[in-house]
């Protein structure tokens, strides 16, 4: 019964990765096509087609600056199939479907480690480099201009993130639509911030100026009092860490003293259940324990 199910659920996945496939190879025909149509995107040097994805997993991929296109995802969906496969010949669907499933789940997690720590650095120089813009429009440059000369001096980071926002400065698009298009895609709460200050600055007019400094306040705060969170909560979060790793390395303990205790697990089908009930078990704890916690601020 368990193993009809894990292939009726590989096979599902299969065809779901050929699906992704056909459909990435049509997008990125589309996008081949697009581009010999428009005379101006015509004279531009090739570039791999971008995939589009959905709008949950979009900000996370715009804050871990991360871009997937048509090719490095049949590539990837191709690799995966044939771990799967290897896996599924040599100990069979169980195997398969963990494989199948634990790829991409740590991909996931890498991904949002990578868009945690450069969200992290950003938040941390975004109060400079709105000091550096303050102080560009007060010896005389416009909103517009002080974006852009700051952006030389500021860190790796926010060069990174807010050179888009210049780019579509230099196209002629105004301080606001530019700063509201980036807090859209990053959905990060301390860019939306700069862009609400900005647009409502262009709307009702007033001192640019005393906006910034106060918004640069208000971040510098706000960072203060996250370290002090992350300070008081540290003992939590280690205790946590032991009782997520605790049941892992009770089960090494006791493969290591007896390691025909594994053989029930593998061999046997009343074993094979067990073995996904504690792994499910096992995956809700970690989830739970993740999101207690959890630092939201």
């Amino acid at each position: 019964m368990l193993s009809g199910t894990a292939y009726l659920l590989l096979s599902l996945l299969i065809i779901a990765g050929i699906g992704w496939q056909l459909l990435a190879e049509q997008a990125r025909q589309r996008a081949v096509i697009d581009r010999r149509l428009g005379p101006a995107l015509s004279a531009a040097p090739p570039r791999a087609a971008a995939l589009t994805v959905p709008d949950r997993i979009a900000p996370l991929l715009a804050q871990a600056q991360i871009e997937f296109t048509t090719r490095a995802v049949g590539m990837a969906g191709g690799l995966l199939l044939l771990i799967a496969l290897s896996a599924l010949l040599a100990a069979g669907p169980v195997a398969a479907l963990a494989v199948m499933a634990g790829v991409p789940t740590a991909l996931l997690g890498w991904v949002r480690r990578r868009a945690q720590r450069r969200v992290e650095a950003l938040i941390e120089a975004l109060p400079y480099y709105i000091d550096a813009v303050r102080q560009m429009q007060v010896v005389g440059n416009s909103l517009a201009q002080a974006l852009e000369r700051a952006l030389a001096d500021a860190p790796t980071v926010v060069q990174s993130y807010i050179a888009p926002v210049a780019r579509r400065l230099e196209l002629g698009a105004s301080v606001a639509d530019a700063m509201q298009m980036l807090a859209e895609r990053l959905r990060v709460p301390e860019i939306s911030m700069l862009a609400a200050a900005i647009r409502t600055n262009m709307r009702y007019g007033g001192s640019i100026s005393a906006v910034l400094l106060n918004l640069a306040n208000i971040l510098r705060e706000r960072i203060r009092i996250k370290r002090e969170l992350k300070a008081t909560i540290s003992e939590a979060k280690i205790s946590g860490r032991v009782l997520i790793v605790m049941p892992l390395v009770a089960m090494a303990a006791l493969v290591a003293m007896n390691p025909d205790y594994i053989d029930f697990f593998l061999r046997d089908p009343r074993g094979h259940r067990l073995a996904i009930v504690a792994m499910v078990l096992q995956g809700l704890g970690m989830l739970v324990m993740r999101r207690v916690m959890r630092l939201t601020f």
